[in-house]
């Protein structure tokens, strides 16, 4: 009799438990969205003063500085896994091309036109891209943002970021 008790109290206790969910927390997986997300955590701008580009750059705190060769120009690049961000400058007088013109040769669509600015945003074969060219009269800023398809949603703080820079 007490082992039949015990099971239908035991039986009870399961049955009560089964149809309580657990949190969504323990219970969903995650993306690679919500990983890079979270990776991204809450971040803050750090402030870095460009010698190569002759301004300060105001950066996503969990992004790292990369550190380039002289030959690589008028630019720094700040990166964490599968993003990056790119700042370039270029003096109007030297270039053939202006940057928003090779984006758009890339295949990129112009989404967005200001008074000094131009956004631009397409794909190749392996990244997402999202680039601000900023006309600063003698020269030309470029600000791509470049990361994998899967993190489109993740990125979106970052696109802002981008759509926000300015050189002044």
């Amino acid at each position: 009799m007490k082992l039949v008790v015990a099971t239908f109290i035991i039986g009870l206790l399961l049955s009560a438990c089964g149809g309580r969910q657990q949190p969504k927390a323990y219970t969903s997986q995650l993306t690679s969205d919500d990983s890079m997300t979270i990776r991204m955590g809450q971040w803050q701008l750090m402030r870095y003063h460009s010698e190569r580009l002759g301004f300060d750059i105001n950066y996503p705190s969990f992004l790292v500085r990369q550190p380039l060769p002289e030959a690589a120009g008028a630019q720094e690049v700040f990166m964490m896994d599968d993003i990056s961000i790119s700042v370039m400058s270029e003096n109007v007088d030297s270039m053939l091309r202006s940057p928003g013109q090779t984006m758009m040769g890339m295949g990129a669509d112009l989404t967005e036109v200001g008074d000094r600015y131009t956004i631009q945003e397409g794909a190749d074969d392996k990244w997402d891209y999202f680039g601000k060219v900023i006309d600063d009269s003698t020269r030309l800023v470029t600000v791509m943002l470049r990361y994998y398809p899967e993190h489109t949603e993740a990125v979106e703080p970052l696109k802002e970021w981008v759509r926000a820079f300015d050189v002044r």
